[in-house]
C-alpha cells in the first residue's frame, strides 16, 4: 500500500510540476484531458466491470457504505445550518463535498497496490455505483438548489447517457451477460488502455492543482474532511465490527477495499459543479487541495483498524 501511495503522489507532483513550469499550453491539456475521460478511463471501467466478480453480497456491501457517505452528507448540513449558523448554501456545498469522493483517480490505484488487481476491478464497480450514478443524480439537485437548472429524470438520464464512463459500465456489464467469454487476446488494446488511466489521471490531479484557495478556506475545508474521510469510514467501520460482533473478527477483503474507497477525499469534478452552481467552489478546491494529501495518512490507518 505504501509503495501505491507513494507512486499517486509522484505523479501527482509530476502533474503540479508540468503546471508550475508551464509545459503544458491549453491545447496539450485539452487533448490530454479529452484522452483520459473519452478512451483510457472507459477502458479502465469496460476492462473491470467485464473480469469483475459481481455478487449480491458486494452490491450489500456497496449500499451500505453509501448509505454512510449519505448520513455524513446529512449530518455535516444539520450542523453547519442549524447548530454553526452557516450559509444554506454553504452548508449544502459542505454535504455534496462529503457525499462523494475521489474513488476513481486515487481510490483505485490505492485499491489496487494495497489489495490487488482483482479487487482494483471491484473498487471501479464501486466507483460507478456509489460515486458516478449519485453524482448523476446530485448534479441536477444541486443545480434546481441554486436556480441554475431544474431536477428531473431526463436531466439525470441525459447526464448518465451522455457519460463515456457509464457508457462504458453499462457494455462491460452486457458483453459480461452473453453465454460465452472474451478471449483474452481480445482485451490487449483495451488492458493497454487502461493501464494509462492511473498515471494520466493522477497527473491531471497535479495539473489541477491550486494551493491559493487552501489559506482563505482551510478552516471549513478541514471541517468538511473531518465528516468525509472521519465520520463516514467510521460510520461504516462500526457497522461492520457490530455485524462482526467486535474486533477479533476478520473483515473480508471486499469491506476493506469499501473502507478504503469511503475513506477518499472529495471528487475532484465536484469543483466544476459547485462553480457551475454558484456556490463555494474554493472550498471545494481547499478540501480537495488538503484531502490529497491528508489521504497519504489517513488510509493506512484505517487499513490498520480493519485488520485489528
Amino acid at each position: 500500500m505504501l509503495v501505491a501511495i507513494y507512486s499517486v503522489f509522484v505523479f501527482i507532483f509530476l502533474g503540479y510540476f508540468a503546471k508550475v513550469m508551464r509545459m503544458l499550453g491549453n491545447r496539450q491539456g485539452n487533448i490530454l484531458l479529452g484522452f483520459l475521460l473519452n478512451f483510457s478511463l472507459p477502458a479502465a471501467i469496460f476492462n473491470g466491470v467485464y473480469h469483475s466478480e459481481i455478487t449480491l453480497s458486494l452490491m450489500r456491501t456497496f449500499l451500505g457504505a453509501f448509505s454512510c457517505s449519505l448520513i455524513g452528507g446529512v449530518l455535516i448540513f444539520l450542523i453547519s445550518f442549524y447548530l454553526c449558523k452557516y450559509q444554506k448554501s454553504l452548508a449544502v456545498t459542505m454535504a455534496f463535498l462529503v457525499m462523494l469522493h475521489n474513488t476513481l483517480f486515487l481510490g483505485v490505484p490505492i485499491v489496487g497496490g494495497a489489495l490487488g488487481e482483482d479487487v482494483a476491478h471491484k473498487a471501479i464497480l464501486f466507483d460507478q455505483f456509489c460515486t458516478s450514478i449519485p453524482l448523476a443524480i446530485l448534479t441536477p439537485l444541486l443545480m434546481s438548489f441554486s436556480g441554475k437548472g431544474a431536477f428531473t429524470i431526463q436531466a439525470v438520464s441525459m447526464r448518465l447517457f451522455r457519460n463515456p464512463l457509464f457508457l462504458a459500465m453499462i457494455t462491460g456489464f452486457v458483453l459480461k451477460s452473453l453465454p460465452f467469454r472474451i478471449p483474452d487476446e481480445l482485451f490487449a488494446p483495451i488492458k493497454a488502455l487502461a493501464i494509462c488511466a492511473t498515471p494520466v489521471a493522477l497527473f491531471a490531479i497535479g495539473v489541477q492543482l491550486s494551493f491559493a484557495d487552501v489559506k482563505l478556506e482551510w478552516k471549513n475545508s478541514l471541517f468538511v474532511l473531518a465528516f468525509g474521510m472521519g465520520v463516514v469510514p467510521v460510520l461504516y467501520l462500526s457497522s461492520l465490527l457490530i455485524l462482526a460482533h467486535g474486533f477479533g473478527k476478520i473483515i473480508d477483503i471486499d469491506s476493506q477495499m469499501v473502507l478504503i474507497e469511503i475513506a477518499m477525499p472529495p471528487l475532484i469534478s465536484s469543483t466544476a459543479i459547485i462553480l457551475r452552481a454558484g456556490l463555494n467552489h474554493k472550498l471545494a478546491i481547499s478540501t480537495i487541495v488538503i484531502g490529497i494529501f491528508l489521504c497519504g495518512v489517513t488510509t493506512p490507518l484505517w487499513m490498520a483498524l480493519s485488520r485489528l
